[in-house]
């Protein structure tokens, strides 16, 4: 029955997402709502913020399902699956990374900000959880209660709490934080979401475990639209707002599944882009009068529609850098890495 309330959430958000998309966008096109389209050539303008109708529709498809099924039969019939607090908590905490990203979106807190705030935005997930024995490498699966740490009359700190209290909120942040920097060409974010979201509710099913995966298969319905619009050439973005709670849905889906290995794996290429963007950064403070390790945030497109790119510094860059490409070839080269790294992800237990 799990598969049946999965399947319908798909549906049913991608189905809303298909009706109102074409829609959202006239109406950030009227207000001038818009942000400039980078790697297309003259001052091309398209619509952002479209994390904002992705939220919309997560809700009213968790809201409206539901009932929507209970009143089609007209009988006493009850849904395959009724809403959690678990699902609450998933909820709470993706809404907060949405509202933080439309903060980031209009202020630009910083990169800083964007480590240590955020580590609050879990604990609605932390409170919720229940616990479990984390599998490990080469040690396979850990009993938490073995690794309770004595303070005296401080008193105990258990692994238990060690997990709840700073090992998710550490790895939420940080799955919402390689989201958000692995973007830039069109399609690149929502199309490496996509696949991550998707091998987690197939992996999900391989493991049985689809109980927590409801509202990630809302989100899973309705990025599948908006990465319609969102593929080359854009005719909308997702702005930080969307990156970031789709960021922390990944993130919240990896905790609640209990695939914390699994994610370091599905997500490598977005941890190679921060370890690359890091080395970027540390050489920029080292040589900063260096050109080469100037700080850039856009390449440039050249006359036959092909990248120019400052360095091979981020993982987007590498191709472009040493090849010709265009921005669509270069973001299918990213989703083929993505999805063998998932594939691999799919036999990490969990």
């Amino acid at each position: 029955m799990e598969s049946i309330s999965i399947l319908m959430a798909v549906f049913f958000s991608f189905g809303l997402a298909a009706f109102t998309t074409p829609w959202f966008i006239r109406k950030m096109e009227s207000k001038g709502l818009v942000v400039r389209d980078y790697y297309k050539s003259g001052n091309k303008m398209i619509p952002s913020n479209a994390g904002i109708l992705t939220l919309f529709i997560v809700f009213t498809t968790i809201i409206v399902l539901p009932l929507v099924f209970r009143i089609f039969y007209k009988i006493n019939l009850d849904f395959p699956r009724e809403f959690t607090d678990l699902d609450t908590a998933i909820l709470m905490t993706i809404l907060l990374y949405a509202f933080y990203g439309v903060l980031d979106d209009y202020i630009d807190v910083g990169r800083f900000s964007k480590i240590i705030i955020p580590l609050m935005f879990s604990y609605p997930l932390v409170i919720a959880l229940s616990g479990w024995s984390p599998w490990f490498p080469g040690l396979g699966h850990i009993v938490l209660s073995d690794f309770d740490i004595s303070f005296g009359w401080f008193g105990v700190l258990t692994g238990v709490m060690i997990l709840k209290y700073l090992i998710v909120p550490v790895y939420i942040m940080v799955v919402a934080n390689l989201k958000n920097m692995h973007a830039g060409f069109n399609g690149l974010q929502s199309g490496c979401a996509l696949i991550i979201l998707s091998f987690l509710l197939l992996k999900s099913s391989m493991d049985d475990n689809l109980s927590n995966m409801y509202t990630i298969a809302a989100i899973v319905g309705a990025q599948a639209v908006f990465f319609w619009y969102n593929k080359y050439p854009a005719k909308i973005i997702e702005g930080n707002i969307g990156s970031l709670a789709v960021g922390s849905a990944i993130g919240a889906a990896l905790v609640v599944e209990h695939y914390l290995f699994a994610g370091i794996v599905m997500l490598m290429p977005h941890i190679i882009n921060f370890l690359m963007y890091f080395y970027w950064r540390i050489m920029q403070q080292r040589h900063p009068e260096d050109p080469k390790w100037k700080i850039v945030k856009w390449g440039k497109v050249r006359e036959d529609g092909t990248l120019e790119v400052p360095n091979r510094l981020t993982l987007k860059w590498v191709l472009p850098y040493h090849f010709r490409m265009t921005e669509k070839q270069a973001t299918y080269a990213m989703y083929m890495m993505t999805t063998v790294f998932c594939i691999f992800g799919l036999f990490i237990p969990g």
